[in-house]
Order: structure tokens, then sequence, then C-alpha cells
């Protein structure tokens, strides 16, 4: 689906129609079938300030620009087993280095994981790179921060957020 919508992904596309082609998409190549294999959420294409989980409505008007920052989320599900793919979209060269914290906030995540890592201390080590990154935007340097109230999620059958919770900032979580 991510290598069908690339062409369709550009600046002067109406979000909802976006939405609407992704989740069509879906459902062809999984050959929907009711409760046995569909579309497991609605799309969230959420821009700029908005982190996650914005979708938009018939009649929403929104179209994606060349400076918009997108956070693209859509899943698939068969037999409930469900599929959650996250990327981020931009059309202009200076977020790139805000996409290559994120890459490598995403990537210290994964390899801090195991079977005995605490949550806590994988969220510490995610902020720890994410926040030692900065952007510079017309001339002013921002530091990139991590969002404290997004998480990665444990999925189980019929559940897009179930189990546990892996926080992407320090904390006191102490679950494995």
């Amino acid at each position: 689906v991510r290598e069908y919508m690339k062409p369709y992904i550009k600046p002067g596309v109406r979000l909802f129609d976006m939405c609407e082609r992704l989740e069509n998409a879906t459902r062809a190549l999984i050959a929907e079938d009711g409760l046995k294999a569909g579309v497991a959420f609605p799309t969230g294409c959420s821009l700029n300030h908005v982190a996650a989980h914005w979708t938009p409505n018939a009649g929403d008007k929104t179209v994606l620009q060349k400076d918009d920052v997108m956070k693209l989320d859509f899943g698939t599900h068969v037999n409930g087993r469900i599929i959650d793919s996250a990327f981020t979209v931009t059309f202009n060269d200076r977020y790139d280095p805000l996409l290559t914290a994120v890459r490598a906030a995403t990537e210290t995540g994964i390899r801090e994981s195991g079977i005995d890592a605490r949550l806590g201390e994988i969220g510490a080590a995610v902020q720890e790179v994410m926040e030692s990154h900065e952007v510079e935007l017309d001339g002013k340097v921002f530091p990139v921060k991590a969002i404290r109230n997004l998480n990665g999620h444990s999925i189980g059958a019929y559940q897009i957020h179930a189990g546990k919770s892996v926080p992407i900032v320090r904390g006191r979580e102490n679950t494995r």
C-alpha cells in the first residue's frame, strides 16, 4: 500500500481523497471480507503540529501543502491480526533533520527492546536520542522534543492498543 500510494501523496492532494484511495487500495490488496479482513482503523493523516490520530471527515477540504509535515498512519487486519503502519512525509528538505532525529530515535527504541528491557529505560533512550537533535527553520534553531503522550503499543487480536505501552520519554515505568 505504501509503494502504491507514493506517487499520489504530493502537494495539492486533498487529504480526504488521499485517505479514501489508501483505504480502497488496502481493501483490494487484502480482499476485504467483512470482519475477517479489511481496514483496521480510519487512516490518520495528521499535519504539522498535530502529532497523530487526525482523520479528515467527508467534505473536509484540507489540501496537502509543500511545507507540510504529514504523519500518515494506516492499518490492515486479517482475522483480527492487525498491522499498524505509520510514517512521516515531507516535501521540503528543511525538515530532513527532523526525519533524521525520528529515524535515529526509532532505531534506538528497537535496539533497546528485548525480553529484559524495562519500558521506562527504553523511553529514556528514545528521548535522549530524539532530543540530541535540532532543526533550523527560517534562520532559527529549534530543539527536537519527544512527545510525552505518544507511545508505542502492543497490538492484540482485534485490538489496536492492547497490553503494554512503550513510552518515548523518560519515566518510572519498570514493566518489562
